[in-house]
């Protein structure tokens, strides 16, 4: 993660299914 990202921020983040599961990616503060 590039920005820190705070408890109320609102994230948008792709979605991409890896060996343990789901993974997030892409994720950025909107």
């Amino acid at each position: 993660l590039i920005d820190e990202i705070r408890e109320n921020d609102k994230v948008e983040y792709d979605v991409e299914s890896g060996k343990k599961g789901l993974n997030a990616v892409n994720v950025k503060v909107i």
